[in-house]
């Protein structure tokens, strides 16, 4: 399980789940950046990555290696209202999954901007999610949109590596019950979808403006404060690609770890999104 290798007829599927929430506008410790602007930024950089990653040559086009879903919970822009909808913006805006190929070719902007990685300084980097903030924090709507989207590109996509869910917060589910279903119940649904290859996963990193003692992984809930042990409670097991990824980045991951991250700052995020969304190789280079 958990072995499909990445190829355009085999592509994979990476759906981001980011709150905007209105705790969303507190500072970053350490950065200029508002917790919205920090995920952001770190949201567009890898976006990047993944289509660096996913071209043949340098300067070649960027292949369908994968489908995109991007979906803010908390403040909706577009419908002016709290809720769920697609986080892209400009000529994507309002489209749930996005090959990679036709993302690399939609950003809103490229823009100068404080680089996401330590001692960069700046750099020119596409954008294609602004920070928003404002309203609750609809955590189970959002799991609930994103295991729709799921289940679809699964029946589609039986051969492929299982899709993987990113959520990105900063605070606590503020509508579980969502439709009957709590937080817990709205998590397993989605990581019962299953390819192929194993079951959809579900990996959490939960955001701190004060981070300390962050916690990458943990193989137990114990000692994690509020609300720590629930996001453990739902986060994935991480496959051993992923803990093989880890530990290969200077991050120690042991069998039984969970995907999840717990009071992170910006540089741990960054490597958190780095880790969960290279799951396996690339064949067809």
């Amino acid at each position: 399980m958990y072995d499909q290798i990445i190829s355009r007829r085999t592509p994979g599927c990476i759906v981001f789940l980011l709150d905007r929430s209105d705790s969303m506008k507190q500072q970053w410790g350490g950065s200029s950046m508002t917790l919205a602007q920090g995920a952001a930024a770190a949201l567009n950089k890898i976006l990047l990555d993944l289509c660096i990653w996913s071209t043949k040559e340098v300067g070649g086009a960027v292949r369908h290696y994968f489908d995109i879903g991007i979906f803010g919970y908390g403040a909706c822009p577009i419908a002016q209202t709290e809720g769920v909808e697609s986080a892209f913006s400009g000529p994507l805006a309002g489209q749930s999954l996005v090959p990679l190929s036709v993302l690399a070719d939609n950003p809103v902007a490229v823009r100068e901007a404080p680089s996401v990685d330590i001692g960069a300084g700046h750099a020119r980097i596409p954008v294609w999610v602004e920070p928003v903030h404002g309203y609750r924090t609809p955590m189970c709507q959002a799991i609930a949109t994103a295991g729709a989207h799921v289940f679809d590109w699964a029946g589609q996509h039986p051969a492929s590596f299982p899709p993987i869910v990113i959520n990105i917060t900063d605070g606590m589910v503020t509508d579980s019950p969502h439709d009957g279903a709590t937080l817990d119940e709205w998590a397993k649904r989605l990581t019962t979808i299953e390819t192929n290859d194993g079951a959809a996963l579900l990996l959490n990193i939960f955001l701190s403006p004060s981070p300390c003692h962050g916690v990458l992984y943990p193989v137990s809930p114990v000692g994690l404060p509020e609300p720590g042990p629930e996001l453990f409670s739902i986060s994935s097991p991480l496959p051993q690609k992923m803990i093989n990824n880890a530990n290969a980045a200077g991050v120690p991951a042991q069998p039984g770890a969970r995907a999840l991250g717990f009071n992170a700052d910006l540089a741990m995020l960054l490597r958190f999104l780095e880790i969960g969304t290279r799951p396996t190789e690339i064949l067809d280079r």
